[in-house]
């Protein structure tokens, strides 16, 4: 039963992802190429208010996807060498604008040794850090997020540090459970800030790709710090 209600989930995700993002992509091409019609600030705002819905949509949509086809064992991990500075860059590029907006610094500390390529899937290791660095912007006000590489024995760690909230201690066991947010209830969570699903996907995908990730150190009102640690390849 179980089964069969993970794959009506799975392929009920996969029909909703199609039409929304005709909407996301229609809405997109409005306000670009469309600004003349839309000069009415009304009418503009609620094309606006559309096209960000159908992005929180999809990433809601998303995540009930991944989380389905990892649990049925569906992702296919494409491991090969991944050059790790190189993907963090291309990372904190992607939430520049996004850092900057919140007055957020966001960096890469210079790695103090030679980092090795790891043995991962690209994308999959992409989303997982897209989730930790999105996560440290939600929940940060001041300061910034920081990300450093470690060499540990056969293994590479990526820290990727915030000088957010913190989690309070006794939430921490439920952090990578299902419907999570930094350890906060079904009842409780900031539906604004996503389905609580980011953390329980990234360590799926981190342990698919034979890695781990972990929460290091968290203190309420001083931040979070994790962890992602790969296989070195070769």
């Amino acid at each position: 039963m179980s089964r069969s209600k993970d794959e009506f989930f799975s392929i009920a995700s996969h029909e909703l992802r199609t039409p929304l993002t005709a909407i996301r992509g229609n809405t997109s091409l409005m306000l670009e190429y469309y600004q003349e019609a839309l000069k009415d600030p009304d009418l503009r705002q609620l094309v606006t208010d559309t096209h960000d819905a159908s992005i929180r949509l999809i990433g809601i949509v998303n995540d009930f996807l991944d989380m389905s086809r990892l649990e049925m064992g569906k992702i296919d991990f494409k491991l090969a060498p991944v050059d790790l500075p190189a993907l963090i860059e291309e990372t904190l590029k992607e939430y520049q604008v996004t850092g900057s907006r919140q007055k957020l610094s966001l960096e890469m500390i210079p790695p103090a040794e030679t980092i090795p390529p790891v043995m991962a899937d690209r994308d999959r290791l992409r989303q997982v850090l897209i989730n930790l660095v999105g996560n440290g912007i939600k929940f940060t006000k001041e300061g910034g997020i920081s990300i450093e590489l470690h060499v540990e024995g056969k293994q590479v760690a990526v820290w990727v540090k915030d000088t957010g909230t913190g989690i309070p201690l006794v939430n921490q066991g439920l952090l990578f459970h299902k419907f999570q947010q930094a350890g906060s209830s079904l009842s409780t969570r900031d539906t604004s800030k996503g389905t609580g699903l980011g953390l329980y996907i990234s360590r799926l995908l981190c342990e698919g790709m034979g890695g781990k990730l972990e929460l290091v150190s968290s203190e309420e009102g001083k931040g979070s710090t994790f962890a992602v640690r790969l296989p070195i390849a070769g």
